[in-house]
C-alpha cells in the first residue's frame, strides 16, 4: 500500500488548488482539526504501523515538518475543534479499540493521554457545535461482533469528554463529520451493515443529534468534510 503526504489548499472561494509538495511522514487514517483560531493541525495514523506524531498547519496554510508524537500511537482516529481556539483527537485504534483522547492547545501544543470516556470504537468521526464545544459519533466497536454504533459524546468548551449518549440514526462508521451555519454540525456517509450510504444526521447549537435525512448523492465511505466561508 502506498502512503502520501501531499495536501491540496482551498482559497476562501472554495477553489481547490493542485497538489503542495508533501511535508513530514507519509501516511492515511490520520485526523485533523483547528487550533488558534485560523490555524490547523493534522496528526496521528498510519505509515504501516501506527503513529502519533502530528504536523502544525500555518494560516498561510503551509505544513510543517512532523512533530514528534505525544500520546498513544492510533489509527482511525476522529478530531474536532472545542473551546473556540483549541482541539481534541479521540479514540481509534492500536492493537484494540481505545477511547483515550489527546486535547491540543491554541498554540497547537498535543497534551498527553487523557483516560477514555465512553465506548471504545474506531472508524468514527468528530465536529464542533454551539461555537465552542465538540462531538465525536458512530464508529466501529470492533470484536466481537464488529458492532457499528451511532451513540455520540460530547465536549465540553473545557475539552471533558462526556458519557455516551444513546444513538440516534442509522449505525455506520467510516463517516465523517463537519460544523455548518456557525454553531451546528453535520454528520454524514459512511458504510452500515447493508453497505455504503448517504444519510446524514443533523447535530443542533445544544448537541442534540436528528435522526437521519435521506441521503443525497453517492453513497460512499471515507469521505471528507470540513466547514466553509
Amino acid at each position: 500500500m502506498a502512503y502520501f503526504n501531499e495536501t491540496n489548499l482551498v482559497s476562501n472561494a472554495g477553489v481547490v488548488a493542485t497538489d503542495v509538495t508533501g511535508v513530514g511522514t507519509s501516511r492515511n487514517t490520520l485526523s485533523a482539526c483547528g487550533y488558534g483560531g485560523d490555524k490547523g493541525i493534522f496528526g496521528f495514523g498510519n505509515s504501516g504501523s501506527a503513529v502519533s506524531l502530528t504536523n502544525l498547519v500555518s494560516n498561510a496554510g503551509v505544513v510543517a515538518t512532523d512533530t514528534t508524537g505525544v500520546g498513544t500511537a492510533r489509527s482511525d482516529i476522529a478530531a474536532c475543534k472545542y473551546g473556540g481556539d483549541k482541539g481534541i483527537f479521540g479514540y481509534g485504534y492500536t492493537d484494540d479499540r481505545v477511547s483515550m483522547t489527546n486535547l491540543v492547545s491554541n498554540t497547537g501544543v498535543v497534551a498527553t493521554d487523557t483516560t477514555g470516556v465512553g465506548t471504545i470504537r474506531n472508524s468514527l468521526a468528530a465536529c464542533e457545535y454551539g461555537q465552542d464545544k465538540g462531538i465525536f459519533g458512530f464508529g466501529d466497536t470492533g470484536p466481537p461482533t464488529n458492532s457499528r454504533v451511532s451513540m455520540t459524546n460530547l465536549v465540553s468548551n473545557a475539552g471533558v469528554v462526556a458519557t455516551d449518549t444513546t444513538g440516534v440514526g442509522t449505525a455506520r462508521d467510516q463517516l465523517r463529520a463537519c460544523g455548518y451555519g456557525e454553531d451546528k454540525g453535520i454528520f454524514g456517509f459512511g458504510r452500515d451493515d447493508s453497505g455504503v450510504t448517504a444519510v446524514t444526521n443533523l447535530v443542533s447549537n445544544a448537541g442534540v443529534v436528528a435522526t437521519d435525512v435521506t441521503g443525497v448523492g453517492t453513497a460512499r465511505r471515507g469521505p471528507g468534510a470540513c466547514s466553509f466561508n
